[in-house]
């Protein structure tokens, strides 16, 4: 247990930007999957919020490095 807590205090210490909008992607995919006729720009929402999120990530990952 307590080197689960030091890897999420790891985690949330280093990467805390990216982490705070993690769950953006996964509400636009939930609500594009529920969508039944999604449209234009319920798939460029979904693509957008997932390269962001992507895009973010990455780029705090190795600017850690």
């Amino acid at each position: 247990m307590v080197k689960l807590k030091k890897a999420f205090a790891w985690l949330f210490g280093n990467f805390s930007s990216s982490l705070i909008y993690y769950w953006m992607p996964a509400v636009v995919i939930q609500d594009f999957l529920n969508t039944d006729e999604p449209d234009g720009w319920d798939y460029g929402f979904a693509i957008f919020f997932c390269i962001a999120f992507t895009f973010s990530l990455v780029s705090e990952i190795v600017s850690y490095q």
